[in-house]
């Protein structure tokens, strides 16, 4: 419980850690939503979202977002290049939460 309280304390006084988080949950949510215009846009033969935007949102962090839109609307899921550079980017997303979730523990015990 002790380390529940100063967890909360911390992110009160660290702003750090809320601009990172929410842009983390915002890059997923777009990642996630943009999935879902380029599938809506494919079905009626209107302008697509270049996989290049897709691979983008992936490697800055969006990666989850990309991989559960990709398989909750079926779209991508065909194209095995594009899935091993999602993977990749997903790698990287992984590396991003790890490096601020040390970040937070750093913080929270030695500062």
């Amino acid at each position: 419980m002790q380390l529940f309280q100063d967890i909360i304390i911390w992110l009160s006084q660290e702003p750090t850690v809320w601009i990172t988080a929410i842009y983390l949950i915002l890059i997923n949510v777009l990642a996630f939503m943009t999935m879902w215009w380029d599938k809506r846009r494919a079905r009626n033969d209107g302008w697509r979202v270049s996989e290049v935007t897709l691979l983008v949102m992936g490697f800055i962090g969006g990666a989850v977002g990309l991989i559960i839109g990709m398989f909750k609307f079926r779209h991508k899921t065909r194209k095995k290049p594009f899935q091993a550079i999602t993977i990749i980017g997903l790698v990287i997303s992984l590396f991003i939460y790890w490096v601020e979730f040390r970040a937070i523990l750093w913080h929270l015990y030695f500062i």
